[in-house]
């Protein structure tokens, strides 16, 4: 008899929690098309800033002009590595940066809103030795022969193979 006592308090218990579970909440109110629109930014609206001020819709403060002396601030930013420093860009829309590699004729650059900043100092393919000296070569001038000596040949194959 306890045993159907405490199997039936637990069904119950059990059901009780299920009901509550689905039972109706209070919904709160629809958020107003400003919040959205501070929530979504800018795409959520779909007319353009001068039509929105005509009609008293947000105008966000991204299509604003800044106030006389004031930057805008940046979205984005870029640091490429350099022989002697960084060089560094900051942008509104895409940025990107390519370290120094000399190997591979890369002096390095930052690019922001399609501006492109480069490294200060060229590769110089003379600081290097061995096949680090004929690889930089090939990648900054194409040569067959200094690219044939960075695949490893010598110089008589590369000479008659390059001509």
């Amino acid at each position: 008899m306890k045993k159907g006592w405490i199997v039936l308090c637990t069904c119950t218990l059990a059901l009780v929690v299920s009901a509550a579970g689905f039972a109706e909440t209070s919904s709160t109110a629809p958020l107003s098309r400003e919040v959205l629109a501070a929530i979504l930014g800018p795409a959520a609206v779909t007319a353009s800033p001068s039509c929105a001020a005509l009609r008293g819709d947000p105008v966000f403060a991204a299509n604003k002009k800044p106030r006389f002396g004031a930057k805008p601030k940046s979205i984005c930013n870029a640091t490429a590595n350099c022989e002697s420093g960084t060089v560094y860009c900051e942008g509104n829309s895409t940025c990107s940066a390519v370290d120094r590699d000399c190997l591979n004729c890369e002096p390095g650059h930052v690019t922001c809103d399609n501006v492109t900043t480069n490294c200060p100092t060229a590769c110089n393919c003379n600081s290097f030795t061995g096949i680090n000296r004929w690889c930089c070569q090939c990648a900054c001038t194409g040569d067959c022969f200094s690219c044939c000596r960075c695949d490893g040949f010598g110089a008589v194959h590369c000479s008659l193979e390059c001509g």
